[in-house]
């Protein structure tokens, strides 16, 4: 096989298209290049979520009395089980996109969210009921 047709060597390459060339015939027929990149996990939900199982369970270990554990429950329940069931939601939505990149940070940071969001209602609640059966609600 040759580039230059008999002569067996390798000498002279075919030519090439310019760049111009093919940027002109492309907006020819009105068709152009969309460079987009693949959908990725919403990572923010994922961060409100941990931070307020996190800030609620510093809450239900260092605070005192059955108002800060309802306040540490409520962060860590409705609240951020709710920001992860929004990740979840928003996540879902990307993967039905054919152009996706999974994260094994997203896995774990949820496995991890969930976890958090558990320890930290199981603390709360403790200090709820704690003041509840003693009959003093401070």
């Amino acid at each position: 096989m040759s580039w230059s047709g008999h002569d067996e060597a390798w000498s002279s390459p075919p030519p090439r298209f310019d760049a111009q060339a093919q940027t002109s015939a492309f907006s020819a027929d009105g068709r152009e290049i969309e460079y987009t990149e693949p959908a990725k996990p919403p990572l923010l939900w994922l961060g409100i979520s941990v931070g307020l199982s996190v800030v609620a369970l510093v809450l239900a270990l260092v605070g005192r009395g059955a108002t800060m554990g309802l306040v540490a429950w409520v962060l860590a329940g409705p609240l951020a089980i709710g920001m992860l069931g929004q990740f979840m939601g928003a996540d879902a939505k990307r993967r039905e996109d054919g152009w996706y990149a999974p994260s094994a940070l997203a896995e774990w940071g949820q496995r991890l969210a969930v976890v958090l969001a558990l320890v930290a209602v199981a603390c709360a609640a403790w200090m709820i009921a704690g003041d509840v059966a003693r009959g003093m609600w401070t």
